[in-house]
């Protein structure tokens, strides 16, 4: 993920009276990027808006708690966390093994899968695996199988990456020490300017998440793009998107996953789904 410099907004306050009643009075401070859209994005006049502003309003809705977001680089997100800045992170963070060593995450509120786009007359619209889910850390051989298709028919191409990401960290895991061409990894601070190379041809392709491509694909320039392959999951790419908490605050993370559960089950996360991502992204949605 590609973040955006800091710059703070209320988000929401709501249940003053409840606070008062709970003895809650403390506001919660939650970072996020503010330029990772559709999860979060900053508008002209400065607003936080996206699915992850629209469902922290109705978390802290629910806990009676007073919020604010405030969008801040990725690279100082969890070191804010650490240091106390922040309360907790809403940012589309994916639950891998390497970030579970620093954070609490929380109950998944998605699950999302990384997915290759690609120009519709590229030869990797014809790559095979379509729509079938690669789950990174599975074994055996049909598993195996998979991943020699991916490694052959993404030799010699050029895949555009956001910096410092998970799909990054795939490509350089998959493609690593293997004899013959490899993939050549272009990296990119924004995704605007990723997708404009892609349009334009000056990359064979992109690995990003589902959730940013489908709205991508309806938009009048992204309809010249088009997903091929399988849809990644697991490994590097984690196992869902969660907030992230400080090992040492089982409390707080305790509310907000009793919360989060009341949002899966009522279908509040299906219609914000839906709403952002043009998919239902919650844990257990089935998706063609």
């Amino acid at each position: 993920m590609i973040r955006a410099g800091a710059v703070a907004l209320a988000l929401v306050l709501a249940g003053c009276h409840g606070d008062a009643l709970r003895g809650d009075v403390r506001e919660l401070v939650i970072g996020t990027e503010g330029a990772y859209p559709p999860w979060n994005f900053t508008r002209a006049d400065g607003s936080l808006g996206g699915f992850e502003p629209e469902y922290l309003r109705d978390l802290c809705a629910r806990l009676h708690r007073r919020c604010r977001m405030v969008a801040m680089d990725w690279d100082g997100m969890i070191g804010a966390l650490q240091t106390g800045k922040i309360d907790l992170i809403a940012d589309a963070v994916q639950i891998t093994p390497e970030r579970a060593g620093v954070l609490a995450f929380g109950r998944p509120y998605a699950l999302t899968t990384g997915v290759i786009a690609t120009l519709r007359g590229s030869p990797l619209a014809r790559l095979g695996d379509d729509g079938v889910t690669m789950d990174l850390d599975g074994k055996g051989p049909a598993f195996a199988a998979m991943t020699d298709r991916l490694r052959k028919g993404l030799a010699g191409k050029v895949i555009g990456v956001e910096l410092s990401g998970a799909f990054d960290t795939f490509l350089t895991q998959t493609f690593a020490d293997r004899a013959g061409p490899g993939v050549s990894i272009r990296y990119y601070r924004t995704m605007g300017e990723r997708d404009l190379d892609l349009l334009n041809g000056r990359i064979d392709a992109t690995l990003e998440d589902e959730s940013y491509i489908r709205p991508l694909l309806a938009t009048r320039d992204g309809a010249a793009l088009v997903m091929a392959g399988p849809r990644m999951i697991g490994g590097s790419m984690g196992r869902g998107e969660a907030l992230a908490f400080r090992p040492g605050d089982p409390g707080l993370r305790a509310q907000f996953d009793r919360v989060i559960g009341d949002t899966l089950a009522d279908g509040t996360v299906r219609r914000l789904g839906l709403k952002w991502f043009r998919i239902d992204a919650a844990p257990g949605a089935v998706r063609r």
